[in-house]
């Protein structure tokens, strides 16, 4: 079954958001477009921006509970990731450039560096922003360096992880575990286009 992006020529968009433990959905939230009634009720996450908002309100029913939320690079936003964290939910995100690298990243510099290591081997940065400290993981891939915003984790590897493996641009094959905040992007990204797909189909 072929479902291109919605809405395609009719039908609505979502947001949501689901235990990727379980699958089951916490939220779901129906994208307004610019059509939305102007006196509409504001929501309670308004002040924080657009992509805070949607971070905050889509994450309300989890509040306090220290869980961990796998982000898209869509809220790669530290400001939204620190105000979840400060609403008792910790998160990490993909760091990537769109027209220019999200706020508080030097995402060349970062590449320049993480280029000269081998593959498989992590690096990171520790900042704080309005108390709430935050990290920036790298990993050098075999092709590209990847890059976590994260509020949570270290750059150490459990025993129980499996190896990962891959083959270098010289051929060679290289094995090495992930650290916990790549470990979890890789296991947990695709929870919620599994629930999207089921609901399109």
């Amino acid at each position: 079954v072929f479902c291109p992006r919605k809405p395609h020529p009719f039908g609505n968009e979502y947001h949501d958001i689901c235990c990727g433990i379980s699958g089951i959905l916490f939220r779901i939230l129906i994208v307004e477009g610019k059509d939305k009634p102007k006196d509409a009720e504001k929501g309670r996450f308004e002040k924080f921006g657009k992509t805070t908002e949607l971070l905050l309100e889509l994450c309300s029913s989890i509040f306090h509970t220290g869980r961990v939320v796998i982000l898209d690079s869509g809220f790669c936003v530290l400001k939204a990731i620190i105000k979840l964290r400060q609403y008792g939910v910790f998160a990490s995100a993909v760091i990537k450039k769109r027209r220019y690298w999200p706020s508080y990243v030097k995402g060349d510099l970062i590449e320049r560096k993480m280029n000269e290591r081998n593959t498989g081997e992590c690096d990171g940065i520790t900042g704080k922003l309005n108390n709430v400290s935050y990290n920036l993981f790298f990993l050098k891939d075999s092709k590209y360096v990847m890059k976590i915003m994260s509020t949570y984790g270290t750059l150490h590897t459990s025993s129980e992880q499996q190896d990962t493996y891959r083959i270098t641009s010289n051929g060679d094959s290289v094995t090495f575990k992930y650290t916990e905040c790549f470990e979890n992007h890789y296991k947990y990204r695709h929870a919620v286009d599994d629930n999207n797909n089921l609901r399109h189909q």
